[in-house]
C-alpha cells in the first residue's frame, strides 16, 4: 500500500484496520484529482467500474458545492444506494424512501493488459499447495495451483481468464456468490502460469507465495514428491504459505515486542 501512495505522489493516508488489512485512503478533493486522472487514463474493466462512473457523479455534486442542498444530498444518497453493496442499514432507516440511481451501461471485460492481470491476481489470487492422503494409492498426493475469485457479478471476466492464460476452467465458490478461475494441472502451470509471473512479476507479499509456489512446481517435476523427504520438504513450504506466512510473521513481531 506504501507503494501504491508513492506511486500517486505520496497523497492519502496508509493504515490499518482492525489491525490486519493495510488501507491506502484518499479524501482529498484535490488529491482525488489524482486518482480520477488515473483510472479515466487506465479504465477499471470490473463491474467496479460501475461504481467508479457513480463515484464520480457524487464527487462532482461534492465539488459544485451541490451535496449541501436537499436535492443535491437526496442525489449523492441515491447515488450511494447503488453503489457496491447498496445504502448500510442505518441510512436505509434514515432515507427509506430513497430510489437507487440509474446504473451506467455495463462495462467490457477484455483483458488487455498483463500488468492488470498481475495486479488482480495480488489482491484477488491465491498460489496454494494441498497435500491429501490417496485412498487408491495408498499414500499421500501433492496437488499444486493458482486460484482467482471474484464477485459472480463479474463472471464473464473471470472467463476471459482461461483465454488469457490458454488454460484453466472456471468454477464456482462454495458458500459465496462468487466464482473461481483455477489452474491445477502441472503442465498448464509450467507452461503457462510460471512464464507469465516469471515475465511480468508480482511485487507485493504474494511474489512469496509465488516463490514457494514455483520452487514446488520443479520439486514435482523431478518427482521429488514422490519421496518421503521431498514430501516433507514440500509439507514445510506449505506450512509458510498464504494465511500461515502472516501468522508466522505476526509471532516473529510479537516476539520482538517482547
Amino acid at each position: 500500500m506504501e507503494k501504491v501512495q508513492s506511486y500517486f505522489g505520496g497523497i492519502g493516508t496508509v493504515g490499518f484496520q482492525k489491525n490486519k488489512f493495510a488501507q491506502f485512503r484518499v479524501f482529498s478533493i484535490e488529491d482525488l484529482k489524482v486518482i480520477i486522472n488515473h483510472f479515466d487514463s487506465y479504465p477499471l474493466i470490473t463491474k467496479k467500474h460501475i461504481d467508479y462512473i457513480l463515484f464520480k457523479e457524487a464527487l462532482e455534486l461534492i465539488k459544485t458545492k451541490k451535496h449541501l442542498t436537499n436535492e443535491g444530498f437526496s442525489k449523492i444518497v441515491s447515488i450511494r444506494a447503488s453503489m457496491n453493496k447498496g445504502l448500510p442499514e442505518t441510512l436505509k432507516i434514515a432515507f427509506p424512501d430513497v430510489i437507487p440511481h440509474t446504473i451506467p451501461l455495463d462495462v467490457s471485460s477484455k483483458i488487455i493488459r498483463p500488468n492488470w492481470v498481475v495486479g488482480f491476481t495480488e489482491a484477488e489470487g491465491c498460489f496454494f499447495v494441498k497435500i491429501a492422503y490417496n485412498k487408491i494409492k495408498g499414500k499421500p498426493s501433492v496437488k499444486l495451483g493458482v486460484q482467482v475469485t471474484q464477485h459472480s457479478r463479474d463472471t464473464s471476466l473471470i472467463n476471459s481468464l482461461t483465454l488469457f492464460f490458454n488454460c484453466g476452467r472456471v468454477e464456482k465458490h462454495l458458500g459465496a456468490p462468487a466464482v473461481n478461475f483455477v489452474v491445477a494441472k502441472l503442465s498448464d502451470i509450467t507452461e503457462n502460469v510460471i512464464p507469465f509471473f516469471d515475465k511480468y512479476p508480482l511485487i507485493g507479499s504474494k511474489a512469496k507465495d509465488y516463490k514457494d509456489f514455483k520452487t514446488v512446481a520443479k520439486l514435482m517435476i523431478s518427482k521429488a514428491h514422490l519421496t518421503e523427504e521431498g514430501l516433507e520438504e514440500i509439507a514445510k513450504i506449505k506450512s509458510g504459505m498464504n494465511s500461515s506466512r502472516e501468522h508466522l510473521l505476526s509471532s516473529e513481531e510479537g516476539k520482538e515486542d517482547n
